[in-house]
């Protein structure tokens, strides 16, 4: 059985007569890479330090508050966006927007080392322009993303959910109802039966009262959604 021969790839910088002058660890790498991890961690401590979250038990903040303040639930409300859109007869597409589109952006993202490979890719250099397109494509996708998290985002009044959601409001307020299953599978099926609490559920086939669209709705509109 012949064997199959590999190709080697000869990189002239391992040449000897050794020690070359290769990237050295210290100073240089360390002292860049540490300006740039405390560069990256000092733009959400600044954030957290202006825009500080109400704490206060005896004022909570009120149901409008938090608008346009950001928030880590604006990446939630851009991925379920589907769900508030496509109602009646285009739930069809929801799987599509969900669960296949996103799939198929992990799987294109694992399989860029296979389709973009190169052969000899040694020594290569990639010309100004080429570099320049690249670099443009790649901001153009990732302030696509950022607008659109922010554009699904801005509007929610997340900062307000403990003005009710506090044991202050009632008993049990601040934690779900303890016979919560048994409610939704009796009491909420027959209210949804007659005709009753249908936000959310703009092709009044009767879907569950807190679906996904009713979330986002509650998260947007706290007063007019509960």
């Amino acid at each position: 059985m012949a064997t199959k021969e590999r190709e080697v790839i000869h990189d002239p910088k391992y040449d000897p007569p050794y020690p070359q002058s290769f990237y050295s660890f210290w100073p240089k790498h360390a002292i860049r890479a540490s300006i740039a991890v405390i560069l990256l961690w000092s733009i959400p401590f600044v954030l957290a330090y202006y825009y500080q979250v109400p704490t206060d038990p005896a004022m909570p903040p009120l149901p409008d508050d938090g608008m346009n303040i950001p928030a880590p639930e604006w990446y939630l409300f851009f991925i379920f966006r589907p769900f508030w859109y496509l109602v009646g007869e285009n739930k069809k597409w929801i799987p599509l927007f969900t669960f296949w589109l996103p799939l198929g952006v992990i799987a294109f993202l694992c399989l860029v080392p296979l389709i973009f490979k190169r052969k000899n890719a040694v020594g290569v250099q990639i010309g100004l322009g080429k570099k320049a397109l690249l670099a443009l494509i790649i901001w153009a996708v990732w302030a696509g993303i950022i607008s659109s998290v922010v554009v699904s985002g801005r509007h929610a009044k997340t900062m307000g959910c403990t003005s009710c959601h506090n044991p202050m409001m009632g008993v049990r307020q601040a934690l779900p109802p303890p016979n919560m299953a048994d409610f939704y599978r009796h009491e909420r099926a027959q209210q949804i039966q007659v005709g009753k609490y249908r936000i959310g559920d703009q092709d009044r086939t009767g879907a569950s009262y807190k679906d996904a669209n009713w979330q986002l709705r509650h998260f947007y509109e706290p007063t007019m959604t509960w």
